[in-house]
């Protein structure tokens, strides 16, 4: 007898989330294994433990459903130097290829259960993530915090501060585990 209590249970609270995925520099042996990806001849580029957290909790918040992880790129076309348009092509298409193959295999990794989608845009990370959260309307964004220390994001601003504040449905915060 189905009481469709097993189908409550294994679907998610949301049905689409969103996640902001940043990148730090790596060296192969300083960093957990689940965390980073060789892109390259032996560059490696690493994903936080707190952005980990955060990827894992959208899978189990989006249970069944989808799960949009978001990226910026750098833009170079807003580098002070000229460069030929056919180079910041090259530049553009290479740093999204590589930064493709780190969200699937971090993906794959933390996010089971669920369907994955991949945003990975050149430009500024809030503009980027609200962009994606407008575009494909998310039920939540599912956000790492800075590891940054208070003082400096106080002073600097915070991206994760601004997308709470602008963004155009609700966001879950991931705490960094940091002061």
């Amino acid at each position: 007898m189905d009481d469709g209590k097993a189908t409550i249970m294994s679907a998610g609270v949301f049905q689409k989330v969103l996640v902001p995925v940043e990148f730090e520099p790596a060296n192969e042996g300083d960093i957990a294994p689940d965390r980073m990806v060789e892109v390259g001849d032996h560059d490696w580029v690493a994903v936080g433990e707190c952005t980990i957290r955060a990827l894992e909790l959208a899978a189990r918040l989006a249970s069944g459903g989808d799960v949009y992880i978001v990226h910026a790129t750098p833009d170079f076309r807003d580098y002070a130097t000229w460069m030929p348009p056919a180079r910041i092509a090259e530049l553009d298409g290479g740093a999204s290829h590589h930064a493709k193959v780190v969200l699937e295999v971090v993906a794959r990794q933390h996010c089971r259960g669920v369907t994955l989608h991949y945003i990975n845009e050149p430009g500024k990370a809030l503009d980027v993530v609200l962009e994606a959260a407008r575009e494909h309307s998310p039920d939540a964004i599912v956000l790492a915090a800075s590891a940054r220390h208070r003082v400096n994001r106080a002073f600097l601003g915070s991206t994760a501060d601004k997308v709470i504040r602008q963004s155009p449905c609700p966001v879950v915060v991931v705490p960094s585990g940091t002061a």
